[in-house]
């Protein structure tokens, strides 16, 4: 290997027409990417939720991008050890093939999805994965090239992620789409988006931190009452309608709630990672995806405060766990320890917790 890191590509592949599995297909489909280190290192797709995209680092591969702690020199997923990619998502916000913003667009799965970077993957020469790590519905979409393109890949690490939408999730979410369509009708699809993304915030963390952050008292000025709670929810709604247009985000959220695998069908090996505070994808459904996969995944429960966001907000726990399944150390234990999830232990597949310092404990049966 060069002691000296190839220079990064950050560009777009065409990939030809997409075949989608709902019906139809995308014409002239074509998949921004980007790609960090050395072409002779085992290669590594990163994936993260509908906001993430392509820049894992920065161009000159010094900086974490989406996912700094996770990415970047020194950490789990580090481009002196690793060739990484990632990708725009067809029909998101990048540089992917998307929705016009008043056009029609079919529907997208994460089966398409996986589709589409196998398509990238053999325009870059790269035969076989050494794994795919995703977070979110970058877990979901790794889970899918799993099923459907396994002998592809060596290893899933799937993060945040199950075989279904858990049907509370896609009820929010089906919210979300209502939102933002009613707000289309007024000609204000960036409104819908605001609200979205605002309602979405509150899925994403606990009531514990809402609780710590937010608990204060309401101001009252000329008859208008704001909530401590109502410039967080603004701030973040704002400035993702800024950059998510209408379209790409009601395409990403169906996707989302179409997902579903096949767990039988997955050969990979595989290492699961969830929070024990996660209700958008409980740990109880990451306990029936590890009962129902063929081989006994590696199956690790962080201890968080923040819920669905842990995969970002819990980067040393989230490095150390990806690290492990990635050398190969990551062997499970016999007990759960998700302490907000007791009740979903029986009958439930082998794991182990991890605490937010990195550190590792065999837990207790609650």
């Amino acid at each position: 290997m060069s002691s000296v890191l190839e220079p990064a590509v950050s560009t777009t592949a065409d990939i030809g027409q997409l075949d989608l599995e709902h019906g139809g297909h995308i014409e002239d489909a074509h998949v921004a990417f980007s790609v960090h280190g050395d072409a002779d290192l085992p290669a590594v797709l990163v994936l993260g939720g509908i906001s993430a995209g392509r820049h894992i680092l920065t161009a000159d591969g010094v900086r974490s991008g989406w996912w700094p702690g996770v990415v970047g020199p020194g950490s789990a997923l580090d481009p002196a050890h690793h060739r990484l990619v990632g990708v725009d998502y067809v029909a998101g916000r990048g540089d992917s093939s998307s929705p016009a913003p008043a056009g029609e667009w079919p529907v997208i799965t994460t089966g398409d999805q996986a589709g589409a970077i196998i398509a990238l993957l053999d325009r870059l020469g790269i035969e076989r994965l050494h794994a795919v790590v995703g977070a979110s519905y970058g877990g979901m979409v790794a889970l899918a090239l799993a099923e459907r393109f396994g002998t592809r890949l060596d290893r899933v690490v799937a993060i945040c992620a199950a075989h279904r939408a858990h049907p509370m999730a896609t009820a929010i979410r089906s919210i979300q789409r209502r939102v933002i369509r009613l707000a289309a009708m007024a000609e204000d699809a960036a409104g819908g988006v605001a609200i979205a993304r605002a309602l979405a915030m509150t899925t994403y963390r606990t009531a514990a931190e809402f609780d710590e952050r937010f608990g204060g008292a309401p101001s009252i000025a000329a008859g208008a009452v704001r909530f401590p709670v109502d410039s967080y929810l603004d701030h973040h709604g704002h400035d993702y309608a800024a950059s998510f247009p209408a379209q790409s985000f009601l395409a990403l959220s169906q996707s989302l709630d179409l997902h579903h695998v096949n767990p039988s069908r997955i050969s990979a090996e595989c290492a699961l990672i969830c929070f024990d505070s996660d209700t958008l994808v409980p740990p109880a459904d990451v306990h029936v995806l590890a009962r129902a996969l063929p081989r006994e995944p590696a199956l690790t429960c962080i201890s968080s405060r923040y819920g669905h966001d842990g995969f970002l907000k819990e980067p040393r726990a989230v490095s150390s766990a990806i690290a492990a399944a990635l050398n190969g150390t990551s062997a499970p234990t016999t007990s759960y320890a998700a302490r907000s999830t007791a009740s979903s232990t029986n009958g439930a597949g082998s794991s182990r917790s991890i605490g937010t310092d990195g550190s590792r404990s065999a837990a207790g049966a609650p």
